[in-house]
């Protein structure tokens, strides 16, 4: 029952917690927000947890659950940490250029392969018909892949929905004054000829998820010069930072069979995950902080001059520390801000809702294995994931889009009935745990 509700209640908290990226901020500044939000969600439970036990602990009629300290802590968890930091900053990426289901759908296939690689090939996971598993990550692919092709229709139909609107506008404006003209800000085909410097991204106010250029500057220093740029498309960016989420993400629970048994029961390596991530959001933000302060103090000792020599001569240790402090100066007004007015709400929501999720996730992996859990883990989130994309970010369609919204969602679901009953009743060795939830999907 445990495993049962876990695989549910992680579909909607993770699923839900990509909904609060709506929020335009930094990417490391919303994963920082996710991250000291999952330390402090987890500690609470281990708080409770420990309150539990020590309550059983009175009463021997009762199992009780085991009490975590800080000896279970695992090292472990860094290396969870380390995948999934930049993996959720590439994510975030991929929502606002390609889109949340596009995404979705992108790195949810990509674990559901790697997941069967790891599971299957490295930790030998045992099957019921290895060749049933490998048709059973081909068609669940395929699914997710359908869904991303069913949510460009959908972008389609929105744009059209728009420049008609935008259309008809015109028109009542033009035929009501002869002196008055108007032009559309942003139509359907305007995105091939935008250019958007990567310094400014992505904080320029130009719509997301539209096929516009980024000038890649190499390297990205303050001195650089604008002659070599290499335009990327904004849309095909976000894919690759999908595919790059959906890599890490995969590779992030593998720790989980290798950390002591102790240190890895649900809440004990969420927490330890928690300790990790906020230590390691502050890693990188050390990091950002030394890489724009070496770019400034390049810049700013750059001083034009006849040679080389010439410029060492002149260049005092006063003088260097003088330009080292400006430009650490520097590099920490170009950090980000953090937006606390704004992001408190959207930043918590997520993080609360990913530290329930991953917690979630993690007692379904240790109980089904790495294949089977995190299959399921995705094969279910990405409902809820369209759900929020359908429902809460494209609430001003046209009504009579509703209907096709209501019929590709049915379709959906089920495609992972099918799904869910070729993964859970004909591959698994735990059939008697999960005959319900194919019921479920049902």
């Amino acid at each position: 029952m445990a495993v049962r509700l876990s695989l549910l209640a992680k579909s909607f908290c993770v699923g839900g917690g990509e909904a609060a990226t709506r929020v335009d901020v930094d990417p490391l500044v919303f994963q920082t927000y996710k991250a000291v939000t999952v330390f402090f969600t987890s500690a609470f439970f281990i708080w409770v947890n420990n309150i539990l036990v020590d309550r059983c602990s009175t009463s021997s009629s009762e199992k009780c659950n085991v009490k975590w300290t800080f000896d279970d802590f695992t090292p472990w968890a860094f290396f969870s940490a380390i995948l999934w930091v930049p993996g959720g900053t590439a994510g975030v990426y991929a929502i606002r250029r390609a889109g949340l289901a596009v995404s979705n759908a992108i790195w949810s296939c990509v674990i559901v392969i790697l997941s069967f690689i790891w599971g299957v090939f490295i930790f030998r996971e045992r099957q019921k018909s290895t060749a049933g598993a490998i048709i059973s990550v081909a068609l669940l692919c395929a699914g997710l892949c359908g869904i991303s092709y069913f949510s460009s229709i959908e972008v389609e139909m929105k744009n059209e929905w728009r420049g008609q609107e935008q259309m008809q506008t015109r028109n009542v404006e033009q035929s009501g004054t002869l002196a008055c003209e108007s032009t559309p800000l942003w139509e359907k085909g305007d995105n091939e000829n935008v250019s958007l410097d990567l310094r400014h991204f992505p904080h320029s106010g130009i719509p997301p998820h539209c096929h516009q250029t980024i000038d890649l500057h190499l390297p990205s220093f303050p001195a650089t010069s604008n002659e070599h740029a290499y335009h990327v498309s904004k849309y095909h960016l976000g894919l690759c930072m999908a595919v790059v989420n959906g890599v890490l993400a995969s590779t992030m629970m593998v720790p989980l069979h290798y950390a002591p048994p102790n240190s890895t029961h649900g809440m004990g390596y969420s927490l330890s995950l928690g300790i990790a991530a906020v230590l390691t959001v502050l890693l990188f933000w050390i990091l950002r902080l030394m890489r724009l302060s070496l770019g400034n103090f390049i810049y700013h000792s750059s001083w034009p001059g006849d040679g080389n020599e010439c410029r060492e001569a002149n260049m005092t240790w006063q003088l260097l520390q003088k330009i080292a402090k400006d430009s650490f100066c520097e590099g920490y007004q170009q950090l980000p801000s953090f937006h606390i007015n704004v992001m408190w709400k959207a930043g918590l929501t997520s993080g609360v809702l990913y530290s329930l999720g991953n917690l979630f996730g993690i007692i379904s992996i240790q109980k089904l294995g790495n294949f089977m859990g995190y299959s399921l883990n995705q094969s279910s989130m990405i409902i809820s994931g369209e759900l929020a994309d359908i429902i809460y970010f494209k609430c001003d369609r046209l009504e009579i889009s509703v209907q096709s919204n209501l019929e590709c969602l049915l379709g959906r679901i089920s495609v992972f009935r099918l799904m869910g009953d070729i993964l859970l009743q004909r591959n698994t060795r735990n059939y008697q745990y999960y005959r319900i939830f194919g019921v479920i999907l049902r």
